[in-house]
């Protein structure tokens, strides 16, 4: 029950259903759930060590808020390792490794053409944790899905630019071509490119307002 109601609640917090901010009350998402406290608080604490949940004492838990120093720093963060990791991933990928991360664009490309943007924050993680190859880099994969997690909440607070659905889907083709045919130095320059404008581009968005 307790991995179960991580998932739920996760994904909740990562579509915005529980707003940055509000109370998450032990005894009422136990209710809507059909279990007791225990499961609940449990599955809250796994989130807060995944950073989307806060604890207070005497207070309880809340959904962690979106804060510009967490986006700055989660993405500072990923174009230090994750162009490295990928393009290490390039020249360790077996044809295995190549099917499996082509799966994982097919099911993203997918949901950003079904605009099924909640399942495709979940899909956009998965297909770039599979450029890292988690079975040979594990602890890398391990920081990037944290990172990812935290960055998908920014990207789904604020991020629903004209043209971005067909931009993302070309660069992750470009991305996926070069990684299974081993390129690695082109590998680490696309993706730190492809990192860097999704920066960009929160960071114009929320100095707008969100607008």
């Amino acid at each position: 029950m307790t991995s179960q109601l991580i998932v739920r609640f996760r994904e909740r917090i990562l579509a915005g259903t529980y707003a940055p901010g509000s109370a998450l009350r032990q005894d009422v998402l136990a209710s809507e759930f059909g279990t007791s406290k225990i499961p609940v608080r449990e599955a809250l604490v796994q989130l807060q060590s995944e950073g989307l949940v806060d604890i207070f004492p005497n207070r309880g838990f809340q959904v962690r808020p979106l804060a510009t120093s967490e986006l700055d720093e989660v993405f500072s963060l990923r174009l230090q390792i994750e162009p490295a990791a990928v393009a290490l991933g390039a020249k360790l990928a077996t044809a295995a490794d190549h099917a499996a991360a082509r799966m994982a664009l097919e099911q993203l490309n997918e949901a950003l053409e079904a605009e099924e943007f909640p399942a495709s924050g979940r899909l956009n993680r998965a297909f770039h944790l599979s450029l890292v190859v988690p079975r040979l880099q594990p602890v890398a994969a391990e920081i990037l899905g944290r990172l990812h997690t935290l960055a998908q909440r920014h990207v789904q607070a604020h991020l629903r630019p004209e043209g971005g659905v067909r931009r993302a889907t070309r660069e992750h083709a470009a991305l996926f071509k070069a990684w299974s045919r081993g390129k690695s130095k082109e590998v680490r320059a696309l993706i730190h490119t492809h990192i860097e404008s999704t920066r960009e581009d929160l960071a114009r968005v929320v100095a707008g307002g969100g607008r």
